[in-house]
């Protein structure tokens, strides 16, 4: 066994989806790049989830406001609203503390939410409020 297989033993399981997950957003406010979002926020929750074996964040999206895509006749800018980080959760609460830790050394702005199931728990720049009913029903 090499050096680095000693160092590396297990990490190739972590790598792995998880199978039996439930799913979970967080929305984060603002104007994001697709990119930005990745690199400041997507790829430190995953490997913190992937490394507490919570779980995993899967990709993400944007939340665009009063948009409507089929109108192929609209003009001007779409209004961003949010983007999302999606996360697979094996340990929802384990996931939601884990997150709700991360987020703000991160740079989270307030309003950041973290949803699943029917309630959320959101970041007021400040503190988290728990387990509140969802604000956003749709993402």
């Amino acid at each position: 066994m090499t050096m680095l297989d000693r160092f590396s033993h297990g990490l190739s399981e972590m790598m792995e989806d998880p199978d039996d997950v439930e799913y979970m957003t967080v929305v984060v406010p603002g104007d994001l790049d697709p990119f930005d979002r990745h690199y400041r926020f997507s790829v430190h929750i995953d490997a913190e989830l992937r490394l507490a074996r919570l779980g995993c964040s899967v990709g993400g999206g944007t939340l665009y406001q009063g948009v409507d895509f089929e109108d192929e006749d609209e003009e001007g800018e779409n209004e961003i609203v949010s983007c999302i980080l999606d996360v697979d959760a094996t340990d929802v609460d384990g996931a939601r503390a884990l997150i709700r830790l991360h987020m703000p050394e991160l740079g989270a702005p307030a309003g950041t939410l973290i949803q699943f199931g029917d309630h959320e728990d959101r970041f007021d720049g400040d503190r988290w409020h728990l387990d509140e009913p969802r604000s956003i029903e749709e993402i």
